[in-house]
């Protein structure tokens, strides 16, 4: 498969570098309160795994978004509203200093988008 466009464009690789520093992170809390919690045992290490699972796949739409692969297009979209969505839902119970993890969120749904994004990953738009 052939990409259209082969150069990268300079906003992806942006949001490859803070994909893959958020996955890292995610990991590195993961492990954190995996050891935190593991005394208490079962359920409680669910929201670890969690965080294992969305440092994982944070690490995958990096790789899929710097290699060009249009499915990491889709799974950013899908972490994204998620990312929103958990945003938004802080801002609703008063921290309202999540309102730039909306705003975050909501810049790479826009950006990617954007034509020569869409264009890049081979993402075609819909005829009605």
């Amino acid at each position: 498969m052939e990409k259209i466009n082969k150069k990268l464009p300079r906003g992806i690789l942006i949001i490859t570098i803070l994909t893959t520093i958020s996955g890292i992170l995610l990991i590195m809390m993961s492990a954190y309160a995996f050891n935190l919690l593991l005394p208490l045992g079962g359920v409680y290490l669910m929201g670890p795994a969690f965080l294992l699972i969305l440092g994982v796949a944070s690490l995958l739409t990096a790789y899929g978004l710097y290699m060009g692969r249009n499915w990491s297009w889709k799974l950013l979209l899908v972490l994204s509203g998620f990312g929103a969505a958990g945003y938004l839902l802080n801002v609703v119970n008063g921290q309202f200093i999540s309102i730039f993890g909306v705003l975050y969120n909501a810049i790479i749904i826009y950006y990617m988008y954007r034509p020569h994004v869409r264009k890049y990953y081979r993402i075609a738009y819909r005829k009605k």
